[in-house]
């Protein structure tokens, strides 16, 4: 009878519009996430998953007025339907002046670092400036990855020879058989990648030395200017103070060794 009576109740007050908000419906919010980029937010036997998914999943635990819907997607398609504002969010890009579809930025979410791997063999001889002591060695790039201009100038200026192969586990080996002499990379891309061959890589004698930082990059979650709801202040605001709270305990620190080690 009670239960009854208290639905009853629920309901007339949700009628009226004034339902309290520990009993009303959660809002859905939709984050999209790039569906490739290992390990920070990809897709793997049907499943959304990496470290940024990780992030975003345990904030939303202390944010029970929202439900939150991360999807997974190719990037550039997420890209598109941010600028249309067909998507509310996206994850992670990094500040760019030519994206002024969004607003606002996040918290940071992490800082991503593209550094230079090089195999032991090479750093026999000590090598401390970039690039004055590696000039002559070749280094290996992923196709299509934007390379640092630390990395570019002196590859146009002759003093490095840059090969590029398709993915990090292409490169890798190139680098345990000595076919190139270092590897730039983003970190965490080359670490994990580094695990998943750990078997193989070792067969050959080799593993993975880092050597210096080229550049360095935060990441956010992406706001539409153009996807406004009504609770658009409050989420990024809660969302913002989850994403804080959980750098100062030490969750954020957990969850990146977890994928990063």
């Amino acid at each position: 009878m009670q239960a009854a009576i208290t639905a009853r109740l629920c309901l007339s007050l949700a009628l009226l519009g004034i339902l309290p908000p520990a009993l009303a419906a959660p809002h859905t919010v939709i984050l999209y996430g790039d569906d490739d980029y290992a390990p920070y937010s990809y897709v793997e036997n049907g499943v959304f998953k990496g470290m940024y998914v990780d992030m975003l999943r345990a904030a939303a635990t202390s944010m029970p007025e929202y439900r939150l819907d991360l999807q997974p997607r190719p990037w550039k398609r997420g890209l598109d339907a941010l600028e249309k504002g067909q998507v509310f969010g996206l994850f992670p890009p990094g500040r760019k002046t030519e994206r002024p579809y969004v607003q606002p930025y996040s918290t940071m979410l992490y800082r991503e670092s593209v550094v230079l791997f090089c195999h032991d063999a090479v750093m026999r001889t000590p090598r401390t400036h970039f690039p004055a002591d590696f000039a002559g060695l070749s280094i290996g790039v992923n196709t299509g990855f934007l390379l640092s201009e630390k990395l570019m100038a002196p590859a146009r200026q002759g003093l490095l020879r840059l090969e590029a192969a398709i993915g990090n586990e292409a490169n890798l080996r190139k680098l345990a058989l000595r076919r190139v002499d270092c590897y730039a990379s983003d970190r965490g891309a080359a670490r994990h990648t580094a695990r998943q061959l750990q078997g193989e890589l070792a067969s050959y004698g080799f593993r993975l030395h880092e050597v210096l930082e080229l550049s360095s990059e935060a990441t956010y979650i992406a706001y539409s200017a153009r996807n406004t709801p009504a609770y658009k202040a409050a989420f990024i605001d809660k969302m913002n103070a989850a994403l804080l709270a959980m750098r100062q305990n030490g969750q954020m620190a957990r969850i990146e060794a977890a994928y990063l080690r």
